[in-house]
């Protein structure tokens, strides 16, 4: 970890004075996250959840959440967004996406906000192949190629993609909240880090069939870099440096859009696509 954080009591958002830097707008165009600077570091607010202030001098960040925001949420935040974006700005290779491993390494799936990464990643584990990560994927690499490094061992699921995947009714009644479903004998999870052999890129549910597609070095980079954790765009330096490690990725590591109908009867048939790709080599 390379943070200490410490979770504050609930508290209203007030108006901030100045203007964000930065935004992360989510697919359906409303914003998600606003960026601005303090004179320790940053202050990221998620509208009606929670407020993160980064101090990169001591290493620590504090979150307040809004009223209501249940803890669980608060603590997704921090792992899946806030982690990621400060170890990216401090030279680490950070990604939106899931990942599992197969007999022939760990395959990584990336997409944006309900893209459907995440059913994936459950329906490779239901199907006997242990998933990694859900949310963020964290490489580390060395000259014999990238590691995809084990997070948190939960699926954070809708209530229709958890009860496929259990196969009985989930725990929860609220469709449009996401909650957590703990890796089990149903849903395996490993412990233990994989060495990355594909990167499929999820497209937007266009294809009336499973479709796949190989990406040259420079569609790969172009399709990776809105699926990345920047902190700071205005970083020149750290900016062009990260764009780097994420070419070294693109030119080393096989990258594939993935497309497919977004039915529940169509992932056994995505997963015999991408295994068998897979099985041929990336």
């Amino acid at each position: 970890m390379l943070t200490t954080f410490e979770a504050l009591p609930p508290c209203a958002q007030e108006p901030l004075a100045e203007a964000p830097f930065d935004r992360w707008i989510n697919p359906v165009g409303s914003v998600s996250a606003e960026f601005r600077r303090i004179p320790d570091g940053y202050y990221a607010r998620f509208p009606g959840q929670a407020d993160f202030s980064i101090s990169l001098e001591s290493m620590h960040v504090r979150g307040t959440p809004v009223e209501g925001t249940p803890p669980a949420v608060l603590e997704s935040l921090y792992r899946n967004s806030i982690e990621p974006i400060i170890a990216n700005h401090l030279g680490g290779l950070n990604l939106h996406g899931s990942a599992v491993v197969t007999p022939y390494g760990a395959i990584a799936f990336l997409g944006q906000s309900r893209s459907g990464k995440t059913t994936l990643a459950g329906a490779f584990a239901r199907a006997g192949h242990a998933f990694l990560t859900e949310d963020v994927l964290t490489l580390t690499g060395d000259c014999s190629g990238y590691l995809v490094q084990p997070q948190r061992p939960v699926l954070r699921l809708f209530h229709d993609s958890a009860e496929f995947l259990l196969g009985t009714q989930p725990g929860w009644d609220d469709e449009e909240l996401k909650q957590e479903l703990v890796a089990g004998d149903q849903l395996p999870f490993a412990s233990q880090s994989a060495p990355l052999i594909a990167i499929f890129l999820l497209r937007p549910d266009e294809s009336d069939d499973v479709s796949l597609i190989p990406l040259s070095s420079a569609e790969a980079l172009s399709q990776l870099i809105p699926h990345s954790f920047v902190l700071d765009v205005e970083d020149r330096q750290r900016l062009a440096a990260h764009f780097r490690r994420l070419g070294e990725l693109a030119a080393s590591v096989p990258c594939h859009a993935l497309d497919y109908p977004r039915c529940y009867a169509q992932l056994p048939a995505v997963i015999d696509a991408v295994l068998n790709r897979v099985k041929l080599g990336g």
